[in-house]
């Protein structure tokens, strides 16, 4: 057939584009004929026609660039964040988005340097759509309904008229946004879906939150009805499986918690090695593979956390009910037997289907408590429950001294320990806002080594038995990462050992930094070039634990990636993974991993930013008070400071009136310019609460006078040379120049800096051109000036001033030729 002949001559050439004239003349055709041909392989899809009677194979079209998301800039600038990790960000100017918005996956295309010699690109194409839903405040402009969004990188949105009857401007609105297809340049609008409420408020903003990150705060019927229908105990399941019963399991969690996924118990065997039981909720029993409660469990793919509410990934009859751990009821279970020596050595390990009843609920307060007993029992109160028997508290005691064991020993592989405390934000009844430090280092420590030991264990006999399945990852860092890293610690005195990345280097370098004034910004340098874990379907290991295995098995209750691990540990204890199955699981198991870590990252953000709204309410009551904080974050617009109680605000550089300050990247630190002071992570400071904004999630602070004083004090001992003053003659008067110089000084200290200010150019050096297109050369406006009024908690708020007028060239003088 003429179709096929033609093909099979596009495949002798399969990169070169075709005319009509040129298959015409190269196989001696009909024009005719040889162009209904080509219609019909264009129609096929084997070959493309990108613009009229030019035609080529699909492999033949080459694809510039990179694939990325968009990162955003309320400026309209932003930077393209490449898949391939090994690739640098790409600076995209405004006015080259090509229509991208914040966080699409973009394939973008780099361009030659402009003038300043700096790499810049613009977007090619977008590939993938990000928010289909957006939140935000109304507002009319110009006769249109138009959407602020909350989301300050997004761009506005125009409504349809559509569902807005009777609402004024400010009210808070979900828009569905529509993107019209085949139609080049028409621009997006929002549909109206729900109506939040007018103004702000604790229970409009949660709901603004939810809709923002597309959480899930309803479940279906049909999954309701089912979990109604399998929420109860089997007796013929409970006969079939090894009794737990007899042996004292108990489980630890925190006073508040309700849902217990994870219960444990020791042994001792007669060789002196010890038996660790890790049992955890049988989920997968209950949650039957692509029922409604699985479709539901997957799109949750988490269970959310917020302040003063919890959207559970599992209906509250699995979550709360049958599958909770509860004390003195039989819970089926999937366990993890471990036999450990005394020096923390896994000597052998087996998996059971199992029921238990756990003898005791206990709290990390009670075991913190009696942990302190142990180590001074003159000194620790006595707050531990009378109820506990003599051989529950043998039993903590032995798992106190083995976990310690555990984690020495994970340490000295090179596992990396980050010393931060968690604050717990809590809403009662009320409304009122508590912030409560999480101080429980040893019980918690207790339950999070016996949690990392069963995800070990699981993960290395997947792995071993080659059997796909969904591992939790955190690959190394970075090349560029490294780079600054060493670079960065090189300034602090600090050296990689052996001139390598890995944990075990990261670990002594935070052993040596340990009690030294630096070690905050050591902690912070380590763990900023640091990549993020994540869930995937090949087993990359996990950098930060030094493990080569290692996945999330232990809250099947939360995580939906632990629920697929059940199944397929179930699946390998009934042997029935068949080659079929794993097939099936290789090619389904990479779209879950993606879609879980999509969805963990939503609701850590949501949690995050409804935890920032939390603190911004409770620093509006507490205007004016005054509070010790530590320096948590250093920037060249300003300082952040975390007080005892987790509330996080920022020092504007200018309420810094005692000088000028430079921000100095490399040391994460502010300088002062003339008294040479330095404000570095790690510093304590004394402020004051000066405003707060809830809605931009901003707080105000400012120091206090005892900043000052200590800063003055702390100047007077500054090691260094002093500076002596000039003379011309004993007693001789300053000359005028000098008394200019003064007075020029005096004027420069009064002045109060409101954003970094740059060092002031050679006179001999010429201005640079702002990065953007080579290709004007006709002159140009000067650039956009984005003054960095508010950026806490990593949200942009700005002010765009408007370009200056066109720079008049000035003609360059030519030199005579002699």
């Amino acid at each position: 057939m003429l179709e096929q002949q033609i093909y099979a001559y596009f495949k002798k050439h399969p990169k070169k584009r075709f005319s009509l004239r040129e298959v015409v003349r190269g196989l001696r055709l009909d024009k005719d004929e040889a162009k209904e041909a080509l219609d019909l392989l264009v129609a096929e899809g084997k070959v493309l026609e990108p613009r009229r009677k030019l035609y080529h194979l699909p492999e033949a079209e080459a694809r510039k660039g990179f694939e990325g998301r968009l990162q955003g800039h309320p400026a309209g600038f932003g930077f393209v964040i490449p898949t391939n990790p090994d690739l640098p960000d790409l600076y995209i100017p405004k006015g080259h988005l090509n229509g991208a918005w914040h966080g699409d996956l973009v394939r973008a295309e780099p361009r030659p340097p402009g003038r300043d010699g700096k790499p810049w690109g613009v977007v090619a194409e977008v590939l993938e759509r990000v928010h289909h839903q957006m939140v935000g405040r109304l507002y009319f402009k110009q006769g249109f309904a138009w959407l602020k969004p909350d989301e300050a990188r997004l761009p506005a949105l125009k409504l349809k008229p559509e569902g807005l009857e009777g609402l004024e401007s400010g009210a808070r609105l979900v828009v569905r946004v529509v993107f019209p297809a085949g139609r080049k340049g028409a621009e997006p609008y929002g549909e109206v879906s729900a109506y939040l409420g007018q103004g702000e408020g604790p229970e409009v903003e949660s709901e603004a939150i939810i809709a923002k990150y597309e959480l899930r705060s309803v479940f279906p019927p049909e999954a309701l009805a089912e979990a109604e229908r399998v929420a109860h105990l089997d007796a013929k399941e409970l006969k079939r499986r090894v009794d737990f019963r007899n042996l004292r399991v108990f489980t630890i969690d925190g006073a508040d918690a309700k849902d217990f996924d994870d219960a444990i118990h020791i042994e001792r065997l007669p060789h002196g090695n010890y038996r660790v039981g890790v049992h955890i909720a049988d989920v997968s029993y209950y949650v039957r593979e692509f029922s409604p409660l699985d479709h539901e469990a997957y799109a949750r793919a988490t269970s959310v956390y917020l302040p003063g509410r919890v959207l559970p990934m599992l209906p509250e009859q699995l979550s709360n009910g049958i599958c909770s751990l509860k004390p003195y009821e039989d819970r089926l279970v999937l366990s993890v037997l471990v036999e450990l020596t005394p020096k923390g050595r896994v000597k052998s390990y087996r998996f059971a289907e199992g029921v238990i009843r756990s003898v005791a609920r206990l709290t990390y307060t009670e075991v913190e408590a009696f942990a302190e007993a142990l180590e001074a029992p003159e000194t620790a109160p006595g707050t531990v429950p009378p109820d506990w028997s003599p051989e529950l508290k043998a039993d903590l005691e032995l798992l106190l001294k083995l976990t310690h064991t555990l984690k020495e020993r994970r340490l000295e592989q090179g596992a990396l320990d980050f010393r931060f405390t968690e604050v717990k934000v809590e809403v009662d009844e009320e409304g009122d806002l508590h912030l409560i430090p999480q101080k429980e280092p040893r019980a918690r420590s207790l339950i999070e080594e016996l949690m990392l030991l069963a995800n070990r264990v699981v993960a290395k006999h997947l792995a071993e038995q080659q059997i796909p399945t969904l591992f939790r990852v955190h690959e190394d860092p970075s090349q560029e990462a490294y780079n600054k890293l060493v670079a960065a610690l090189g300034r602090l005195g600090y050296n990689l050992p052996g001139g390598e990345l890995s944990p075990k280097a990261l670990q002594s370098i935070l052993r040596k930094a340990e009690g030294r004034p630096e070690e905050a910004v050591v902690s912070t340098l380590l763990l900023r070039s640091l990549r993020l874990a994540r869930y995937a379907a090949e087993n990359l290991g996990h950098f930060g634990l030094a493990a080569e295995h290692y996945l999330h098995f232990t809250s099947p209750i939360r995580r939906y990636p632990d629920l697929v691990v059940h199944r397929v540990l179930r699946a390998m204890m009934h042997r029935k993974v068949s080659q079929a199955r794993k097939e099936d699981w290789i090619e389904r198991f990479p779209k879950i991993a993606q879609h879980a870590s999509e969805r963990e990252r939503a609701a850590e953000n949501a949690e995050r930013e409804l935890t920032k709204y939390y603190q911004c309410l409770w620093a509006e009551r507490h205007r004016g008070e005054i509070y010790r904080g530590t320096v948590s974050g250093v920037t060249g617009f300003g300082v952040f400071v975390s007080l005892d109680n987790g509330v996080e605000g920022m020092i504007r550089l200018g309420a810094l009136q005692d000088d000028h300050y430079h921000y100095y990247e490399e040391l994460l630190a502010l300088e002062g310019l003339r008294t040479k002071r330095r404000i570095r992570i790690g510093d304590e400071m004394e402020v004051k609460i000066e405003g707060a904004n809830p809605s931009a999630r901003q707080i105000d602070f400012v120091p206090t006078e005892r900043f000052y004083q200590d800063q003055s004090q702390a100047a007077q001992v500054l090691p260094g040379k002093k500076r002596r003053k000039k003379k011309s003659g004993k007693g001789a008067k300053p000359t005028k120049t000098q008394t200019e110089a003064s007075a020029q000084e005096k004027r420069t200290r009064k002045v109060v800096a409101t954003e970094p200010k740059s060092p002031a150019p050679h006179a001999r050096a010429r201005s640079r051109r702002v990065v953007g297109p080579p290709d004007e050369r006709k002159g140009f406006n000067k650039p956009v000036k984005v003054k960095a009024q508010k950026i806490y908690f990593g949200a942009w708020g700005g002010e765009t001033n408007t370009p200056a007028q066109e720079i008049p060239k000035v003609q360059k003088k030519r030199r005579k030729r002699r």
